[in-house]
C-alpha cells in the first residue's frame, strides 16, 4: 500500500519540482571571510579604537598594582603584632581585591568589545555582500573555508577538522573577496568624510 502511494506521488512531486526550480542556473562567488576581516578598513579602525580602550584602562590598572605595592612596601615597615600593621594588612587585602576586581572587570570589557566588533563587522559584510551581489547579478555566495591548512598541533583527530569543512573546492575566478574589501573600504572612506 505504501509502495503504490509513493509511486503515485513521484509525478506530482517532480512536477511540483519543475514548477519552482530556476529557469536559469544560479551564479555562484565565494568569499573568504578570514582575508575580509584582515583586509578591512572599518575592521582596523575598530581594532585600533579598542587597543586605545585597552590602553586607557591599562593606566588605571597600572594605578591600582602600584597603590597595591606601595601598601606591600608600607606594611614592611610595621611589628606583625602592632594595630597599624592589622590596619594597613586590611588595606593591603582590599587593595588587592579592587585590583582583582578590575582585572577581571576589564578582562569581561574586552571579551565584549571584541565580540561587538566581530559581530558588527559581520552584519557590515552581509550587508555589503548583498549590495554587492545584487548589483552583480550573484544569486548566492559560499563562504570559503576550504584554503587554511590544516592545524598540526590541534589534537583533534584530522577528521574532525575535514568534517567541519563546509567547502572542499571552488574556481578561484568566483572568489569576490577583493571586490568586496575594495568596496567596502571604499564605502568607509567615503562615510569618514
Amino acid at each position: 500500500m505504501n509502495k503504490i502511494l509513493i509511486a503515485a506521488a513521484i509525478p506530482t512531486l517532480a512536477l511540483l519540482w519543475a514548477m519552482v526550480r530556476p529557469e536559469k542556473p544560479a551564479v555562484v562567488a565565494c568569499v573568504d571571510l578570514e582575508r575580509v576581516y584582515a583586509g578591512l578598513d572599518q575592521h582596523k579602525a575598530g581594532e585600533s579604537r579598542l587597543d586605545e580602550l585597552l590602553k586607557g584602562e591599562a593606566v588605571k590598572r597600572d594605578k591600582l598594582v602600584a597603590d597595591t605595592q606601595s601598601i606591600q612596601a608600607e606594611l614592611e615597615n610595621f611589628n606583625n603584632d602592632s594595630p597599624v600593621y592589622n590596619e594597613t594588612a586590611r588595606k593591603l587585602r582590599d587593595s588587592a581585591d579592587r585590583l582583582r576586581v578590575f582585572e577581571d572587570f576589564l578582562k569581561r570589557k574586552m571579551e565584549f568589545e571584541r565580540a561587538n566588533l566581530v559581530r558588527s563587522t559581520y552584519a557590515a559584510v552581509k550587508a555589503a555582500l548583498s549590495d554587492y551581489c545584487k548589483a552583480q547579478n550573484i544569486d548566492i555566495v559560499f563562504m570559503d573555508d576550504a584554503t587554511p591548512p590544516f592545524d598540526k598541533a590541534d589534537p583533534r583527530p584530522i577528521t574532525q577538522q575535514i568534517s567541519g569543512r563546509r567547502m572542499l573546492w571552488f574556481n578561484p575566478a568566483l572568489d569576490v573577496t577583493d571586490d568586496l574589501i575594495k568596496s567596502m573600504n571604499a564605502s568607509f572612506a567615503a562615510g569618514k568624510k
